[in-house]
């Protein structure tokens, strides 16, 4: 598939429409939040002051410098990808109801047919603009099942760091190919183990299966951030060529 095709035009609109939806529905809650978090409080105040509207107009669009100074003071002290700032907003929209499957559902099954290099760049871009939601994204790029589209010395490393127990769980279940790929990767002795350790366990709830996976996932990213492997670019080049 060609980067200039048809295709990849539309697959690029359409996810990067997908990524401006998040990122607006993002800051739409939490600047509602801020409103939000001051009209109960403010409500009862003017409340208890029986003041009149007039009053209470002039009281709110004249709001305590000081009060406002002090917050924008305090906020520069934290920085956008700090973890505690993260933490903080991840709460604020898991509480709000907001839903955005669909948006992540269509940059899932359109990232791949964008273009190596749009690919790379719109989720540089979102990574940066959007911090909030990198477990989604990270699922949209990778998860466990694409593990056959990694190179034989990143299973390795990946095998390495990987806990033999967690990874009968982890493929019990999983696709052909996917076993396939672990086990090719292993000695003979070792492959013949871990099969022995998968018939032995029995059934496992897909609770674990999942749990398993995803933190077989979470050691791909920690490897591909201290640039031990390469998830994005080879995956991406893979599919689109």
């Amino acid at each position: 598939m060609k980067n200039n095709s048809v295709e990849a035009k539309k697959a690029q609109f359409m996810v990067e429409n997908a990524m401006e939806d998040i990122t607006n529905a993002t800051r739409k809650v939490l600047m509602d939040y801020i409103c939000k978090m001051y009209y109960v409080p403010l409500a009862k105040v003017i409340a208890y002051l029986e003041i009149d509207d007039f009053e209470a107009d002039g009281l709110l669009e004249y709001l305590e410098p000081e009060t406002r100074t002090m917050i924008i003071k305090c906020a520069k002290n934290f920085k956008k990808h700090e973890k505690c700032v993260i933490s903080e907003v991840e709460h604020i929209i898991s509480t709000s109801g907001i839903n955005l499957d669909d948006d992540y559902q269509i940059i899932k099954e359109n990232l791949l047919r964008t273009g190596q290099s749009f690919a790379e760049l719109s989720v540089d871009k979102f990574r940066s603009k959007t911090p909030v939601f990198q477990k989604q994204l990270n699922e949209c790029i990778f998860n466990f099942e694409d593990l056959p589209l990694l190179d034989d010395r990143a299973i390795q490393k990946i095998l390495r760091e990987t806990d033999t127990i967690e990874l009968s769980k982890a493929l019990k279940g999983s696709p052909t190919e996917v076993q396939n790929k672990i086990f090719r990767n292993m000695s003979k002795r070792a492959a013949t183990m871990l099969k022995e350790d998968m018939d032995f366990m029995g059934p496992v709830r897909d609770i674990d299966v999942k749990t398993a996976q995803a933190d077989i996932v979470k050691i791909v990213f920690r490897l591909e951030e201290m640039g031990e492997i390469v998830i994005a670019r080879d995956t991406v080049g893979k599919l689109i060529d």
